[in-house]
C-alpha cells in the first residue's frame, strides 16, 4: 500500500502568543489520488493551513509529511508539486506562454517538456488561444486560470491549491 499523499499530525499555529489558536491539533491523512478540499468560514484557517504545508510560514507544534518523504522543501520537491498560493501575482509585462514556459523549466522540465506543459496547461484551462497576449491585457478571471495552469504544469504527484475558484466564472 502507498503512504498517503498528505498527513497532517497534531498541527498547531497561533500569531501571538496569547491570542487564539488558529489551528489547534489538526490532524488528518489525504490518500493519493484524492480529489479533497477543505471548506470552511473566513478565519477558520484555510490559508494557513495552506500556508504551513507549504512552508510559508512555521508552526508551533505538529508534523507534515508530504508524500512519505517529510516537510516540504522547493528544492527537493521541485516538479513533484503543484502549489497555488491564494494571492499568487503574475508578471503583467509577459505572455500566458512565457510566464507558463519559465515556471516549467523553474520546476525542472526541459525546453521541450515545458513547451508540452505549457500547451497541455492553457488547454486544460481553456486558454489556448490566448498563449501569445499579454497576461495585463486579459481579465482577473483569465490571469486566474493563468495561475491555476502553473499550478497543473508537468505531472505533478500533488497539487496544492489556496481558493482556486476565486475569481472565476461558474463555468470555468
Amino acid at each position: 500500500m502507498s503512504s498517503p499523499a498528505l498527513v497532517l499530525e497534531g498541527l498547531r499555529k497561533r500569531y501571538t502568543r496569547r491570542g487564539p489558536w488558529v489551528l489547534d491539533g489538526l490532524t488528518c491523512r489525504f490518500p493519493r489520488g484524492a480529489v479533497s478540499g477543505l471548506v470552511g468560514p473566513n478565519g477558520a484557517g484555510k490559508t494557513t493551513l495552506f500556508s504551513a504545508v507549504v512552508d510559508f510560514l512555521k508552526l508551533q507544534e505538529g508534523r507534515v509529511d508530504i508524500l512519505g518523504e517529510g516537510p516540504f522543501e522547493a528544492f527537493r520537491f521541485k516538479g513533484r508539486i503543484g502549489v497555488l498560493p491564494q494571492d499568487a501575482q503574475l508578471d503583467l509585462r509577459l505572455t500566458p506562454h512565457a510566464f507558463l514556459r519559465g515556471m516549467g523549466q523553474l520546476q525542472g522540465l526541459s525546453r521541450v517538456e515545458s513547451e508540452a506543459a505549457v500547451e497541455r496547461a492553457l488547454a486544460s484551462v481553456n486558454l489556448a488561444d490566448r498563449a501569445q497576449d499579454r497576461v495585463g491585457a486579459l481579465s482577473h478571471g483569465m490571469r486566474r486560470r493563468i495561475s491555476v495552469a502553473s499550478a497543473l504544469l508537468g505531472q505533478p504527484e500533488l497539487v496544492l491549491l489556496d481558493e482556486p475558484t476565486a475569481g472565476l466564472d461558474p463555468r470555468e
